[in-house]
């Protein structure tokens, strides 16, 4: 199948580019004490995983159970859930997987703590963790490094396997003036150091100290504290990183659309809000010099001055947010050139909790 058979709207990734931001990233940790432990929640298909892996990555990690779900199943990992398993129905999921691959996951309290050690105790079996440490986004973790001790003591007194700790400067990563961003990084950065010090006088120097996204991705994997990133966005790149990392690589996936409409200096493409998401800015033409003003459910309005865009045509977008845009699909058709060479599921989108 060549690409002008596709129906649309649909995601298209070219493996080429693709494997180019593989490369690229993965020479950048290869000489490092720091690793590259890559997140799933912008590919969420394990074949993407599998040559993360493959090019060095020392696992993988999840924002959800379900991506736990479907990399267990693969048999890719190590697996770090970098977030907070709460209730007992995903307790219960969280310990129905397999002990292979390993999997840690994140705690920021005693609840946390409590209702892991429940499932453990039901389970008949422990399960590694880290403490998440809030350095700045001011949504889960620790806010001091005394309640990051007091909690890594606690740990120390049960059934728990205490690794380390982990921070996110996801108020960072898409600051796009260079100095800024590289003032927030290091100021969280600084903050999760203060945590791994508090941590080794008491007695609990952290095995794993993870950090970062692909925005701050050179900033955190030079940090001496850090051991591992977890950035991600890299392998696709979107609208936004090429705006605030135009250095780092290509954005190697686009929504190939349809022009249904051409009235004027506008058209309208089929690809709206259930296909392609704007709340990292307008969606931008590949090549063409055009953004999507606006988009409705099925529909999206282009600002097609000075081109020649005429109902009919197929057109390539590139996603302002690469994770909400796959999110809304099921598929990618992976392209060589024009060539659909494969199409690979995304397994862990919508439907997974």
């Amino acid at each position: 199948m060549r690409k002008n058979e596709i129906d649309t709207p649909a995601l298209l990734l070219d493996l080429e580019v693709m494997e180019e931001n593989l490369r690229a990233m993965a020479r950048f940790f290869a000489g490092r004490p720091q690793k590259l432990r890559p997140h799933f929640k912008t590919p969420k298909t394990p074949e993407i995983a599998r040559r993360q892996l493959q090019a060095g990555a020392i696992g993988i990690t999840a924002s959800k159970l379900g991506e736990v779900e479907v990399l267990s199943r693969a048999g890719l990992g190590p697996i770090l859930l970098a977030n907070q398993i709460v209730g007992a129905k995903k307790i219960e999921r969280l310990f129905a997987l397999p002990p292979k691959p390993e999997i840690i996951v994140a705690v920021e309290s005693d609840l946390n703590v409590r209702e892991l050690e429940q499932g453990a105790k039901r389970a008949g079996r422990g399960i590694d963790v880290i403490i998440e440490v809030d350095t700045g986004m001011h949504r889960c973790g620790t806010a001091t490094p005394e309640e990051t001790v007091a909690l890594a003591q606690r740990l120390g007194a049960g059934p728990l396997r205490y690794r380390g700790i982990m921070g996110y400067e996801g108020h960072a990563v898409l600051v796009p003036d260079k100095e800024k961003r590289e003032r927030i990084a290091r100021e969280a950065l600084s903050e999760l150091s203060r945590h791994v010090e508090a941590l080794r006088r008491a007695g609990f120097a952290p095995e794993i100290v993870s950090a970062g996204g692909t925005g701050t991705y050179d900033i955190t994997g030079s940090w001496p504290d850090v051991t591992e990133v977890q950035a991600g966005s890299y392998i696709f790149m979107d609208g936004a990183y090429r705006i605030v990392r135009p250095d780092l690589g290509r954005p190697a996936l686009t929504l190939l659309t349809t022009v249904i409409s051409r009235r004027g200096d506008r058209a309208i493409i089929d690809a709206g809000m259930k296909s392609l998401t704007n709340e990292f800015g307008a969606p931008a033409g590949k090549e063409l010099p055009i953004k999507a003003s606006k988009l409705s459910e099925e529909h999206g309005q282009l600002d097609a001055s000075g081109t020649e865009i005429d109902a009919g045509m197929k057109i390539e977008i590139v996603p302002s947010h690469n994770d909400t845009t796959i999110n809304l699909h099921s598929e990618y058709y992976v392209m060589r050139g024009d060539e659909v060479v494969a199409i690979w599921p995304i397994e862990a989108a919508r439907a997974y909790r």
